[in-house]
């Protein structure tokens, strides 16, 4: 299939508007759209994308039929991956492999923020509890990262992913533990640049 045809198809009824939003949502490199533009579409691509979006594949290598898949169209499916933000001392998890897929009302998740660059995580440790637990699953829009006071941010510090409270002023960024036993992480300065904004989180068992 040709790329073109591909990318302006799913561009139409997806939030996804640019090449490297769509590497980011099927898990590839530059180097694979550089290939596809010249090889065609690999068959995987269009039955990830169907899957993630609820939509007909059909109708993505065809043009032909309804839209999407009977009975999804109310429902947006959220890739969960493998990295986990740990909520302690730091997950060496960080493949951001496709473990299974979360379904959320469309309605919602649109309200949101741009579902096409969200995931969902599993929390590891306990120094967010007892607002987050260990196995709860988060959600989180990687689109999102402006730092805003007060907010819940999973963040990448050194070879770690973590979920953290921020304070923020300029030259200074705070990481807040909910769990007291945990102290403050204080950045500043040049120090500020070995953080990573992975996201914001929106929900786990509540909206935030």
């Amino acid at each position: 299939m040709n790329f073109d045809v591909f990318f302006q198809r799913i561009a139409k009824v997806t939030d996804i508007s640019t090449q490297r939003q769509l590497a980011d949502v099927l898990g590839v490199g530059p180097a694979a759209i550089t290939l596809a533009k010249t090889r065609g579409i690999p068959k995987g691509w269009g039955l990830k994308i169907a899957s993630i979006f609820g939509l007909n594949p059909v109708w993505i290598s065809t043009g032909q039929g309804p839209v999407y898949q009977a009975g999804r169209e109310q429902t947006f499916f959220v890739p969960k991956v493998s990295a986990r933000a740990c909520a302690g001392s730091g997950s060496l998890e960080v493949q951001d492999n496709i473990l299974e897929e979360i379904p959320f009302s469309s309605q919602w998740i649109n309200k949101k923020g741009r579902p096409g660059s969200m995931v969902v995580m599993e929390v590891t440790g306990d120094s967010m509890s007892p607002e987050l637990e260990q196995g709860d699953n988060i959600l989180i829009d990687q689109s999102c990262r402006q730092l805003s006071n007060q907010a819940l941010f999973v963040v990448g510090l050194g070879d770690s992913i973590q979920v953290k409270r921020i304070q923020s002023a300029p030259g200074l960024v705070i990481l807040l533990s909910t769990n007291r036993r945990y102290s403050p992480v204080t950045l500043q300065g040049d120090e500020i640049e070995t953080l990573r904004i992975i996201g914001q989180v929106i929900w786990s068992s509540r909206e935030y």
